[in-house]
């Protein structure tokens, strides 16, 4: 069995002390991802799989999310993407990538040392070839990140891109999540490349609503014909209260 080290490397943070967690990727060999359904039932890990012909989930080991969300260890397969997500005391471990390459993120109190997680990972294949996991510290800002030049996104749907709690922050701000997948609103001054369209659920000339892969977003964004891709405009009765 390959013996695995975690490195802490201290990096810059973003902006004022904030929630820590500590952050690595590496590729992943085509074999890993290839095996990862079987291995995962192999080894117990519930999976919800986003099934396009339902546009929704399927579930395997569960019956439902909040069955899936229950375990101590769950993973989300949509397509080219996944997140595996571990639970260890006041631990969470998280796993999100795609087919080539993963970014491992750790969210708990103080520094990591040794988490069983990395035993779940090894067991999946998802470990580096190298056998060492060299981890930075971030922190969540305070004020959501502006987008960089270009990428046209909302500044939720962008700090959602790097949040290293995709499901938490998603819910926090009100975003319609499926599995890894957010509702988002692309206004458009040209219609979309046909590569878009298993995305699209409803468009117009100058809109087109979307049920996007969250690692998805920022190529969007950069797309020519988007002028800007938001959260769908929640309606506001009358009044003005929700």
């Amino acid at each position: 069995m390959k013996s695995v080290m975690a490195v802490l490397v201290l990096a810059t943070s973003w902006g004022a002390p904030a929630q820590p967690y500590f952050t690595a990727a590496w590729a992943l060999a085509p074999e890993a991802w290839t095996a990862l359904p079987n291995r995962a039932q192999f080894v117990g890990i519930p999976v919800a799989r986003f099934a396009p012909e339902i546009g929704g989930l399927a579930f395997f080991g569960v019956e439902n999310e909040g069955e899936l969300l229950a375990q101590n260890a769950y993973l989300y397969l949509d397509g080219d993407f996944f997140l595996l997500g571990i639970r260890e005391g006041e631990w969470t471990t998280t796993l999100r990538g795609s087919r080539d390459g993963a970014e491992l993120v750790i969210l708990g109190p103080g520094a990591p040392e040794a988490l069983s997680s990395l035993a779940i990972l090894e067991a999946l294949g998802l470990l580096p070839a190298e056998g060492l996991i060299a981890l930075s510290q971030k922190e969540v800002p305070h004020k959501l990140p502006a987008p960089p030049k270009g990428v046209k996104l909302d500044p939720v749907l962008w700090a959602l891109v790097s949040h290293p709690d995709w499901l938490g922050f998603a819910q926090a701000q009100g975003l319609e999540r499926i599995g890894i997948r957010v509702r988002v609103v692309a206004e458009l001054s040209a219609p979309l490349a046909a590569a878009w369209e298993p995305y699209i659920r409803s468009s117009t000339q100058k809109l087109a609503e979307l049920l996007l892969p969250i690692p998805l977003l920022p190529t969007l964004g950069r797309d020519p014909a988007v002028k800007l891709v938001r959260p769908p405009y929640t309606p506001v009765p009358a009044g003005g209260r929700p």
